[in-house]
């Protein structure tokens, strides 16, 4: 007797029916860009990837800042000092992203003792929009410094506000409560339910050691 082929059970991370999930692959690579997220993760969900990559592209646009800043320092004289110590403040500040890529990646988010892990995520998130946000003014005193510095803090904004609605998304939200290294460490303490009193005439438990009172005549 012959049966007919079974269809694929759906993938609970988003995968499409048959496709490989997060999983460990065979063959799956375990270089710095793919375990880091700058490439495509077999073992993550499409938009876990997704979301890494768009804090890489955050961290893209913070660099390409910085080379700007060089090149204009370079070439007006008079545009150093100020601009040159709030670059590199705003490298340490909007390095911000590499660290929430490093938390995600290394399955790291427990440690914030969320009970839920992507609060501390929102939290980083909207740090690092409020750097996005200030960054955006900046260089106005030279006309292509400051277009170009409006277009990167621009796509840095739009960055912070995708990585924003991707952290939303079921998929990431089923995987990074999945991960044991972004459980809560601490438990939930048990809840004391209300316990409801016995109804009238329903015999009482009676102390150990003690007989059995006779009920009163």
């Amino acid at each position: 007797m012959t049966y007919p082929p079974q269809s694929p059970e759906p993938n609970p991370y988003g995968a499409a029916p048959g496709q490989p999930g997060p999983g460990p692959q065979p063959g799956a690579s375990s270089d710095f860009a793919t375990e880091w997220g700058v490439k495509e993760n077999p073992n993550r969900p499409k938009k876990v990837n997704q979301l890494t990559q768009v804090l890489w592209g955050y961290a893209a646009a913070t660099a390409v800042m910085a080379l700007l800043t060089i090149v204009a320092v370079a070439t007006v004289p008079w545009f150093g000092g100020f601009i040159i110590g709030s670059t590199i403040i705003g490298l340490i500040f909007h390095g911000l992203s590499v660290v929430i890529i490093w938390f995600i990646a290394k399955e790291k988010l427990g440690v914030f003792n969320a009970v839920d892990p992507r609060n501390p995520l929102y939290i980083l998130l909207g740090v690092l929009g409020f750097f996005a946000l200030t960054g955006f003014f900046g260089g106005w005193s030279l006309g292509w410094f400051a277009a170009l510095s409006a277009l990167l803090g621009l796509a840095r904004l739009a960055a912070v506000g995708a990585a924003f609605y991707l952290v939303t998304q079921p998929e990431v939200e089923h995987w990074l409560k999945s991960r044991p290294g972004n459980q809560r460490k601490t438990p939930l303490p048990p809840q004391a339910g209300y316990q409801q009193p016995p109804p009238p005439g329903y015999p009482q438990q009676q102390p150990p050691g003690q007989p059995p009172q006779p009920p009163v005549q």
